[in-house]
């Protein structure tokens, strides 16, 4: 369950090409509904979950030339009004074109945001909405203190619908052919799984 309160910093109001030209270069900043807001400092359970998802993702991305893949400084236009900057991100090869040097413009097709106290009323409302609205097919809400605060979304039609790992402890990505997820890795109690083995164990499946 998420714990520490952290606080957001709020500015003013601003469209997506202002927030492109004004957002901090050294800080995340995110525009939601218009109005740019700069979360605190994420904290270190936070940090060791996204990098892990970021280097296990990226290996397989690479290893079967499906996309591109980025981190948590890559913001995203999805509308005049909306451009977050999401943990993770993944964009398939034949929609390569929508990333340029600035950012990405349109919508990944599969996003992962690691919640955190001061975000996740965001991840779960507004940025959701904006996600489901942009057309992403996949979506995933971690909660890096345990699987209750966690949430997995796939496209059916116009909505983004929740799904649910197996009986295994599986989720099977709609997204990324093959990419099978073992949700237990996301809630290492000490240290998570070597990538390399992540990927050996998925290749076995």
């Amino acid at each position: 369950m998420l714990q520490t309160l952290s606080r957001v910093e709020v500015a003013e109001r601003m469209t997506a090409r202002e927030f492109f030209r004004f957002a901090p270069e050294d800080r995340k900043a995110e525009l939601i509904d218009g109005v740019m807001i700069m979360p605190s400092p994420p904290s270190d359970k936070h940090e060791r979950l996204q990098i892990f998802l970021l280097r296990l993702i990226g290996e397989f991305v690479e290893q079967h030339d499906l996309g591109q893949v980025r981190g948590s400084r890559t913001a995203v236009e999805l509308a005049e009004n909306q451009a977050p900057e999401p943990d993770v991100l993944f964009v398939a090869q034949e929609r390569a074109h929508i990333i340029s040097n600035e950012g990405v413009f349109g919508a990944p097709d599969l996003v992962i945001e690691v919640l955190s106290a001061s975000t996740a009323s965001y991840d779960r409302g507004a940025k959701f909405r904006a996600y489901e609205r942009a057309g992403v097919r996949e979506l995933w809400l971690l909660d890096p203190y345990g699987p209750a605060g966690t949430e997995f979304f796939q496209r059916a039609g116009d909505v983004l619908k929740p799904v649910m790992w197996d009986e295994n402890g599986i989720l099977a990505s709609v997204v990324l052919p093959k990419f099978r997820l073992n949700t237990h890795w996301l809630w290492a109690s000490e240290k998570f799984i070597a990538v390399r083995e992540a990927l050996a164990e998925m290749n076995r499946d």
